[in-house]
């Protein structure tokens, strides 16, 4: 659990007990809280004094970011895949393997002698990675002449408390487990943009310079986020190149073995469908751009959707209320599940899926304190029973009888004069004929042969001929799906509300609008529609959830009565696995690369999967939006998987975050040092360093001393002061450890 402590503008919350916590990194911290754009700060377990800002620190933010808080690291993080070898396949001479690496890996200030062909790499998806580097043009001119050097250190680990590893799970199984980030590269591009933020005058007068921010809508903060977002994108590659490169020197190394990978990107055919902010999109469509996504926790993210080359693809059979679905991926795509009480599994590869599994899904936060806007009523309206006239005319508005007259409100001040007519219904064609004034009687309004209707003119023509912008006001865009609703809906007698079109177009926006405000809506199907004595018509219809909608969404009396009555109802919105199954088809793959979860959502709500520290994200909390900040922390959000590792010699673990906001979901990036390196340097010997590290194939000379583990926090101390944070899913422990 967490401490709060005194005397800040802001909480800062502390997992970890601030007796143990150097003086500079306390003044860092209540340093950063006199920052007036500051909304929260939390200070992970493994927290100690950082240049510019302090490690393990999560700032919230809103309407701005300190570049020093994302640090000069940009996009550092971690990669780990589980291989098919064992404890029993490992030599008790691992130098050989060490060496390897070493080789094939740039340690240090070390980089490739030619830069690292993706081509020539076993298996690496080489789409797209020529529009990366095309991008670096477009960076700050303080780097651009770094390209070359950029390119050679593309698939190098770097220094410090980088690394790559080979681990054992408590299972025996062989990991592979590296850490870096956009090498001196991202160095640069940081330091260049701390360097703009301090000359700005709104950043004069701070207690501490590297306290300098951006502030959104400036031209100096879209230039730092597109620098960012580059270095965070060069900072996975660097890692997917070094991943590569890892894999290729096992395969050589246990050749006799064969050993296979886990896959650290799952892919999706390009048909695909993936539910974006804008609506649902093909897959294939989105490669090579940023779009924002629905991810865990039914937070949008923005996140890039790439290609990974040609791979062999199954198909996965999913159904859901009596309708199949069928979704084509890899063999190691990730699918997260809901557990069922015959087993706890919450994630499967789809060739190991069964069938029954269920999978886990994921809708937008529901935009609480809904309440439909009268215009917004009034142009859903028109555009569901309103006319245009043609030749490019204004709208006008039909209402029939008692229950339509109930919207009648919400046209006050819009339009002409409001004008009464009479019409007959043909039950024969189911037609409503105009009944000229001459022909209107006492008699036949009283049977009902002849009835009023009343038509409001002048009303804007787009109303009829235009969907809204899905970034309208909440209140309009919700008004605009009741007024809709009012024209074309229904509520059958289990409560169901459920929307009509001859258009699917048309409820594809409807479902869009749902997705913005967070209501659940099921898959749009085809109908055929009949009337008494009608003619058949195609038609489409769209159930919505009953619990995502209030009572003032219901204009019609009759619809809120039957909606009231089962509003309450359980209604299962996940889908079930039916079938698995290979296809024998080979097709280029796209995938999303989402930062921190590792997940986002296909259409029809399908939560799936495909780590990073050191980056800024921007999350909701309490109503507001903030750009937050990790700086040696990672995301974890409910469900979230991550690599929290020790020092080398100890071990490492996978976790899973459990969402704590009091966090901004986050936890630590790893043990946290407890001593500078000078210090460390000055302490301890070689000698001593062998000592710690008995056991692990590793460098044991003066060099890396100063990682030596006493240097750092005990790991098992640091995952247990974040219990309220993360779950521990998987223990690994160090048999090769590999630094710069």
């Amino acid at each position: 659990m967490h401490t709060e402590l005194p005397g800040a503008r802001v909480p800062i919350r502390m997992w970890a007990d601030p007796a143990e916590v150097e003086d500079a990194a306390l003044r860092q911290l209540h340093n950063v809280t006199t920052l007036p754009w500051v909304r929260g700060l939390a200070v992970m377990p493994d927290v100690h004094f950082g240049k510019g800002a302090t490690v393990g620190s999560v700032i919230a933010m809103e309407g701005a970011v300190c570049p020093a808080a994302v640090g000069v690291d940009i996009g550092c993080g971690m990669s780990a895949v589980r291989t098919s070898l064992t404890a029993e396949d490992l030599p008790e001479d691992l130098s050989r393997l060490r060496s390897r690496i070493e080789r094939a890996i740039p340690a240090g200030r070390g980089m490739h002698e030619e830069p690292v062909s993706p081509a020539r790499l076993h298996g690496f998806a080489t789409a797209g990675w020529g529009a990366f580097w095309d991008r670096f043009d477009g960076v700050a001119d303080a780097v651009s002449f770094r390209r070359e050097r950029a390119e050679k250190q593309m698939g190098s680990l770097g220094s410090g408390n980088h690394f790559v590893e080979v681990c054992l799970d408590t299972e025996g199984a062989v990991w592979l487990m590296l850490h870096s980030g956009s090498r001196n590269i991202g160095k640069e591009l940081a330091e260049h943009h701390i360097g703009v933020a301090r000359k700005l005058p709104h950043n004069q007068g701070l207690i501490d310079r590297d306290l300098a921010v951006f502030v959104t809508g400036t031209p100096q903060m879209d230039a730092y986020r597109h620098d960012l977002f580059w270095a965070q994108e060069y900072a996975r590659h660097n890692r997917a190149v070094m991943m590569s490169l890892l894999k290729n020197a096992v395969r050589q190394e246990f050749a006799g073995a064969g050993p296979r990978f886990g896959e650290e990107i799952s892919c999706f055919a390009g048909e695909t469908e993936v539910l974006t902010r804008q609506g649902v999109r093909p897959i294939r469509d989105l490669a090579g751009a940023w779009h924002e996504l629905l991810t865990t926790g039914g937070e949008w993210v923005k996140a890039p959707v790439e290609s990974f080359g040609e791979q062999p693809l199954y198909e996965v059979v999913v159904g859901r209320f009596g309708k199949e679905k069928v979704i084509r991926a890899t063999a190691e795509h990730r699918w997260l599940l809901r557990a069922k009480t015959k087993h706890n599994r919450m994630e499967a590869i789809t060739r190991e899926l069964r069938v029954g599994d269920r999978l886990d899904y994921a809708f937008p936060h529901r935009v609480s304190g809904l309440s439909p806007a009268p215009s917004g009523v009034a142009r859903g309206f028109v555009f569901g029973d309103g006319t245009a006239r043609p030749g490019g005319g204004r709208a006008c508005a039909l209402f029939y009888g008692d229950k339509d007259a109930a919207l009648l409100p919400c046209f006050q001040g819009v339009g002409g004069t409001l004008l009464t007519y009479y019409y007959r219904y043909d039950a024969a064609t189911g037609v409503k004929r105009h009944v000229p004034p001459a022909e209107v009687t006492p008699e036949r309004l009283a049977t009902g042969e002849v009835r009023p209707y009343r038509r409001l003119d002048g009303l804007p023509r787009e109303w009829k001929t235009e969907c809204p912008s899905l970034a309208s006001d909440e209140g309009e865009l919700y008004g605009w799906l009741a007024g809709y609703f009012a024209a074309d809906g229904e509520v059958g007698k289990t409560g169901r509300p459920a929307i009509w079109s001859a258009s699917r177009e048309n409820l594809e926006f409807f479902k869009a609008a749902c997705d913005t405000l967070g209501i659940w809506t099921l898959p749009i199907r085809s109908r055929v529609r009949r009337g008494s004595a009608r003619e058949a018509r195609a038609m489409y219809v769209m159930g919505i959830s009953r619990a995502d909608l209030t009572a003032e969404f219901f204009l019609h009396e009759e619809h809120r009565i039957r909606w009231a009555a089962h509003r309450d109802a359980v209604e299962r919105r996940g889908w079930t696995v039916r079938a698995v199954r290979r296809t024998g088809a080979v097709e280029e793959v796209f995938c999303a690369v989402v930062d921190g979860t590792h997940a986002f959502t296909l259409a029809d709500n399908i939560l799936t999967g495909n780590c990073h520290h050191n980056y800024v994200a921007e999350e909701s909390y309490d109503g507001m939006d903030l750009l937050v900040t990790r700086k040696g922390a990672i995301r974890a959000g409910e469900g979230e998987l991550g690599i929290i590792p020790g020092s080398m010699g100890t071990a490492s673990y996978i976790v899973r975050g459990l969402g704590s906001t009091a966090s901004f979901r986050s936890a630590s990036h790893g043990a946290g040092r407890r001593m500078s390196r000078a210090a460390a340097k000055r302490r301890f010997t070689e000698a001593d360093l062998a000592e710690q590290t008995r056991g692990v194939e590793c460098r044991k000379d003066a060099g890396v001393v100063d990682e030596i583990p006493a240097a750092y926090k005990p790991i098992e101390q640091v995952i247990d002061r974040q219990r309220d944070l993360v779950e521990v899913v998987a223990r690994l422990r160090q048999v090769v450890c590999v630094k710069g």
